[in-house]
């Protein structure tokens, strides 16, 4: 009898481990379809990334779809040279445009022998300071940093997930959405500024919200440049297993 039980319970237990190994199959499974549905949604709604000045640099931006550039000038306002280590402009007609502003703190080169002294960079103060000035002289709003809101972009298959200080901003006929990334100890401090006619909205919206949550800065946004995917796409344990 008890050889019976033992008998039962082995074969019991192996119906159990096959049981797990297809739940776990399909659970697989799964995360590749919704991962291949969630890229084709990328690549209808957004761009390439840049290889220029935004690859120089490790900022991975890839811009709403419809959207060229960047342009040869920044194209929000005028800019003291050196205020800021990357000004980019990418624009659809009158339908939408992107701008990027971005401070990356690298070490500095010594300088050469010989060579003739640099020209001194403006002073710089805090960036997302700076960055409000600098759309409140350019839009003549009311915008002030105590307004901005923190919103959290979790990329979809990937542990990693976006942190921005967020502020809309009402211009009559425009509405222009501002996100600020990077904190005062990150060395990489980015705003995405876009803008669009209020008409476009609906049809801009889902196409920002993807590019916040694929922006990428550092080591994933170099291998991101270079058609790697990041090490934490989801098989690796990046999103729990299923409950067997």
């Amino acid at each position: 009898a008890m050889n019976r039980a033992r008998e039962m319970l082995t074969s019991f237990g192996m119906l159990l481990a096959v049981g797990c190994g297809s739940k776990n199959y399909e659970y697989r499974i799964e995360q590749t379809i919704s991962r291949k549905k969630y890229e084709k949604r990328l690549n209808e709604n957004l761009g390439e990334a840049d290889k220029g000045k935004l690859e120089e640099k490790n900022i991975f931006i890839r811009p709403p779809k419809g959207l060229a550039g960047p342009t040869k000038t920044f194209q929000l306002t005028a800019i003291e040279p050196g205020r800021f280590d990357l000004e980019n402009t990418f624009i659809e007609g009158d339908k939408q445009s992107l701008h990027v502003l971005a401070r990356v703190d690298q070490p500095k080169a010594p300088a050469k022998k010989g060579a003739p002294p640099q020209a001194a960079a403006p002073p710089r103060g805090d960036f997302n300071q700076e960055v409000v000035e600098l759309i409140r002289n350019a839009s003549g709003a009311e915008i002030d940093l105590s307004q901005f809101k923190q919103e959290t972009k979790q990329v979809q298959g990937r542990r990693q997930s976006n942190t921005f200080l967020a502020k809309t901003l009402d211009l009559s006929a425009k509405e222009m959405q501002i996100y600020l990334f990077g904190s005062k100890a990150s060395p990489y401090k980015v705003a995405l500024i876009f803008e669009y006619p209020k008409a476009q909205k609906n049809a801009v919206a889902p196409k920002i919200g993807l590019c916040l949550e694929n922006f990428l800065v550092g080591d994933p946004a170099r291998l991101a440049f270079s058609g790697g995917e990041t090490d934490e796409s989801g098989d690796d344990g990046a999103e729990a297993a299923p409950p067997i």
